[in-house]
């Protein structure tokens, strides 16, 4: 059975087409999470994810966060220099985009190969952090799944939200992964590539393709030359999607 693993595409549909150009057959489609904001196109990403066939899907923290602006803010008139990709995502989808995402479930899990699977977007809300050792696995497992499986001998849990591409190995049987995340990396690390995982017979594989970056750039410059997006946001995407080698880079003349 191939499993396809992916995490936080964040609006980024050049790079989810990429993965999906790459990977077209697969049993499973397992997604942790962060389907919208800091991409340009959350719309398409959440109509491909949803029609995807054989797919489980679960919220993320950045999905959540655009239900709450949708409910809280009045985000069609921010501010100038208030304006976020949040903002930018939320006035390109519908309600009922927003309502499908407030409906995702936290958790989801399934059996394949041999392994019971559990997936979650991030270990504890509000942080990064991870499973350390066996007791916390322990408990977390009980936590989340039925007790019909405490005690199963295969046990990986695949969790989202970091954006580091890992697999920990906590015992024999007991292990946790991250495929990374399809979209974009941390500050520390330059690598453009959009990354993932497959699972095939129970053997993980740690993939990532480059993919084209360009429009995503060019509408960072757009945003520019309006004036109306904070600066921060759009520096952040020079380095997610161009070269700066930084996300604090002086952002460029418009015009120069």
């Amino acid at each position: 059975m191939k499993i396809l693993v992916l995490s936080d595409i964040h609006a980024n549909i050049q790079a989810f087409r990429g993965v999906m150009e790459r990977e077209k057959e697969y049993d499973i489609l397992c997604f942790a999470g962060d389907m919208v904001d800091y991409g340009t196109e959350p719309s398409q990403v959440i109509e491909s994810l949803r029609s995807a066939p054989r797919a489980l899907l679960v919220q993320g923290n950045h999905d959540l966060h655009a239900v709450n602006v949708w409910q809280e803010e009045d985000f069609r008139n921010m501010p100038v220099k208030k304006y976020k990709w949040i903002h930018y995502n939320l006035e390109r989808m519908s309600g009922e985009q927003v309502d499908y995402l407030k409906n995702l479930p936290l958790h989801r899990y399934f059996e394949a190969d041999g392994w019971v699977y559990l997936i979650q977007h991030q270990y504890k809300s509000g942080s990064y952090d991870v499973i350390e050792n066996r007791s916390q696995f322990d408990r977390y497992w009980k936590e989340h799944m039925p007790k019909a499986y405490w005690d199963a001998p295969n046990r990986r849990m695949i969790f989202g939200h970091s954006h580091r591409q890992c697999i920990h190995v906590l015992g024999e049987g007991m292990e946790w992964l991250n495929p990374g995340s399809v979209s974009y990396r941390r500050p520390d690390d330059p690598d453009k590539t959009a990354h993932y995982m497959v699972i095939e017979g129970g053997a993980i594989t740690m993939r990532q393709i480059p993919y084209d970056r360009r429009p995503l750039y060019e509408e960072a410059l757009c945003q520019l030359k309006g004036g109306r997006m904070m600066d921060t946001e759009i520096q952040d995407f020079m380095f997610f999607f161009g070269n700066a080698v930084s996300s604090r880079e002086e952002l460029p003349v418009i015009g120069k």
